[in-house]
């Protein structure tokens, strides 16, 4: 029986709790899980591939994991260690370091990550998975420490910026953006009511007529559709419901000099007469007036 999906959430979730309570400040990269273990009887097998899906975790063999970066910090903020007074200490420990490796330079410093853990005296593993998960920025948007080059765990590099507020560059260019897009809406609303919103054929006129209770008023497009006429409306030539020729009933009426042709009225689309010297060239023109009138408008 399947479960909901917001079981299967809850259930990814607490197996992400019960990896972050598990692993404690071991590093995250040497620190594997084994799926079948008994720790974890209860947790649906799905889950294991939820975190993995999300970047949570990585599998390493069949049964086999690691928290990534993301996962552990993710954890991390979801237990809300982050208010606890032990952690703040830590992390202004750490941060207060970093910091002092750059005072005064004008350059970036790099770090042996050893010499990091020695002058703090904080645990290892917890400090690896601080500067591997970039938690001072994710924290507060400021400037973060990171593994120089590939020396990951070896070396770190401190930015001459270290700590600072990250300075958003485009945030005016965003912020144009979005004025503009809320002005191409605004236009769109506008562009909706001037268009036919089938073929956007341009309105061009409406008229107002009179019946025995008031007025009412039809819009007329470019494309002969028409909406709120006297006698209903008018389909775009581009609708579905605009009728095929065959759809008309032609009579014919002899004159003096020919035949006159006239179509009887459908969807209320109005093909007028025509004349021809014989009764099927008045038909036959007729046919060509229909083919005008159903010819879709180009702008």
């Amino acid at each position: 029986m399947s479960i909901s999906e917001e079981a299967r959430r809850a259930d990814a979730l607490a197996l992400l709790e019960q990896l972050f309570s598990s692993l404690g400040d071991a590093p995250i990269d040497c620190t594997r899980f084994e799926g079948s273990d008994a720790a974890f009887v209860g947790i649906q097998n799905t889950s294991w591939d939820e975190l993995c899906s999300e970047g949570l975790l990585e599998k390493q063999s069949d049964s086999l994991y690691v928290l990534t970066p993301a996962g552990w910090s993710e954890a991390l903020l979801r237990a809300g260690t982050l208010s606890a007074p032990g952690f703040q200490d830590r992390i202004g420990k750490l941060a207060g370091f970093l910091k002092d490796q750059i005072k005064g330079r004008e350059k970036s410093e790099v770090v042996a990550f050893d010499e990091i853990v020695r002058s703090t005296g904080l645990p290892s593993g917890w400090v690896f998975n601080v500067i591997d998960s970039h938690l001072l920025s994710r924290m507060e948007g400021r400037r973060d420490a990171f593994w120089f080059e590939s020396a990951r765990g070896r070396l770190v590099e401190v930015p001459r910026d270290f700590g600072l507020i990250k300075v958003d560059l485009f945030a005016d260019i965003r912020a144009e953006n979005l004025r503009l897009q809320e002005t191409v809406e605004e236009m769109e609303e506008l562009y909706r009511e001037y268009r036919c919103e089938i073929c956007s054929a341009p309105l061009i006129g409406i008229h107002p007529w009179e019946h025995q209770y008031g007025y009412e008023e039809a819009t007329e497009y470019a494309c002969g559709r028409t909406i709120g006429g006297p006698h209903g409306d008018t389909p775009c030539p581009k609708d579905p419901k605009f009728p095929k020729f065959e759809a008309f009933v032609l009579t014919t009426q002899r004159q003096e000099n020919g035949w006159m042709c006239y179509a009887s009225s459908v969807s209320n689309v109005d093909l007028r007469y025509t004349w021809g010297k014989t009764e099927e060239e008045a038909k036959s023109a007729m046919h060509e007036v229909y083919l005008r009138r159903a010819k879709p408008w180009k702008g």
